[in-house]
């Protein structure tokens, strides 16, 4: 089985540089440039099944990639691909730490947040449910957070490849097979 794992296009909390997680986000002009180059990449590919993340932000990547694809298949909106629940840090600006030991710790496991670890199982469990499933090609459409924790599931890694990966860019593909 083959994944394709697209992030959503560039938002204005990106550019701001706003720690979003579960809030909606909005694509820039860039953003929906970038989501439909997407779509022209992925334009000869039968997916058979799309996962997108329920978040505006994600939704408003896959209709850009749909507007050139029309994949025929089942599309489900989930929160099991979103973006880490960031609890007490999201809508703060990452200008506002100091980013200190202190910050960054305090930032894997955020007060009334998902943690590194959490995430990490969320996204373990999302592969395991795909593995039971018979589809050739899988779309993903997700965040940055998640898809970084999702690619160390398959690979069978842990925090410590999760904290060293680059973060995935916007509106990119990532072509995994499991």
């Amino acid at each position: 089985m083959k994944i394709y794992l697209v992030r959503h296009g560039e938002t204005f909390d990106n550019v701001s540089g706003l720690i979003v997680g579960h809030l909606p986000g909005k694509l820039t002009d860039k953003g929906r440039k970038q989501s439909h180059n997407a779509g022209l990449d992925l334009m000869n590919v039968q997916i058979d099944k799309v996962f997108c993340s329920d978040l505006a932000r994600t939704r408003e990547t896959f209709d850009e990639i749909q507007n050139i694809c029309e994949f025929d298949c089942q599309i489900e909106y989930t929160d099991k691909v979103r973006e880490r629940f960031f609890g007490e840090y999201e809508g703060f600006n990452q200008k506002e730490f100091a980013w200190t030991k202190e910050d960054v710790m305090a930032f894997r496991n955020p007060v009334n947040g998902e943690s590194c670890n959490e995430l990490l199982i969320r996204a373990n469990d999302f592969l395991e449910s795909l593995k039971k499933l018979k589809h050739k090609n899988i779309l993903v459409v997700s965040h940055c957070q998640f898809l970084k924790a999702f690619i160390c599931a398959i690979e069978g890694a842990g925090l410590d490849k999760y904290f060293t990966m680059e973060d995935i860019k916007n509106a990119s593909i990532t072509i995994v097979d499991i």
